[in-house]
């Protein structure tokens, strides 16, 4: 119980990162609470957001919601909270009754400024990259599908057939939707033992590079990218027909040459 506390509350610092905004939310929960509770709709929402907070901070459905998610992506959660809707209406009811429009318009900044000062400027993050293609997929993708269709071409092939592990097949598909896959995202799309034996061995952590070559061949795959792992199978791969065309970074590339004897 108290590491699973411990995790909640990590995600709960993770999701503010250093920033106020959880404190300016407070405010805003105490104002309304004490101005506006006899009003139905303000009363549905926080009603709503600590139903809410109640759910991401017990233990027990946290736990379901971890099983269900995962390590990752917990915090998400907190994304359903109106944070911004709360503070505005706290801030908008607060200088509505102000009576002169100095008084409104100095509050008005002031209220801007603690915004500004409570969190991270978005652009100033490293949020935002320059892309290297109109597709926005990494540039190594963009150089491994680029050298096995010219190979293609090169070679007369009219279909690339790809076995490859989820980072570059899930990329690869939004760069160029015309190369093929023996299975989709997650393993899903796949028909029959050898496609789902494929994509489980290419995303192992201890691959069976015999197993790789055997279903990539009964599949057509005319290309294999994928991670060796520091281990030098081309044996193994050669006498299923496939050659080394190149490599990038932990990447390396192999092509359907001829029929092996395996």
């Amino acid at each position: 119980m108290k590491e699973l506390m411990t995790w909640i509350l990590s995600n709960w610092k993770m999701y503010w990162e250093g920033g106020y905004y959880q404190y300016l939310l407070l405010a805003a929960v105490i104002y309304l609470l004490v101005q506006k509770r006899k009003e139905k709709n303000t009363r549905f929402v926080l009603l709503y957001s600590a139903l809410l907070l109640f759910i991401f901070l017990c233990p027990l459905t946290a736990a379901i919601i971890h099983a269900c998610l995962g390590d990752e992506v917990y915090w998400r959660v907190l994304w359903l909270l109106p944070t911004v809707f709360l503070i505005a209406l706290a801030a908008a009811d607060f200088l509505k009754k102000r009576k002169t429009k100095i008084q409104k318009l100095i509050l008005m900044l002031l209220f801007s400024a603690i915004i500004a000062v409570s969190g991270k400027g978005m652009f100033a993050a490293n949020n935002f990259f320059l892309a290297d293609n109109p597709q926005k997929v990494p540039s190594e993708v963009v150089y491994l599908c680029n050298l096995i269709n010219n190979k293609a071409a090169a070679d007369g092939l009219e279909l690339v057939r790809l076995a490859t592990d989820e980072h570059i097949g899930a990329y690869a598909r939004v760069y160029d939707p015309s190369i093929l896959m023996p299975y989709g995202r997650r393993g899903k799309g796949s028909l029959g033992k050898y496609s789902h034996t494929l994509y489980k061995q290419v995303n192992s952590t201890e691959p069976n590079f015999k197993q790789i070559a055997k279903c990539a061949k009964k599949l057509k795959c005319n290309f294999i990218i994928m991670d060796l792992r520091g281990q030098s199978p081309m044996d193994t791969f050669s006498a299923y027909g496939y050659a080394k065309i190149g490599e990038l970074n932990k990447y390396t590339i192999f092509q359907f040459i001829e029929q092996g004897d395996a």
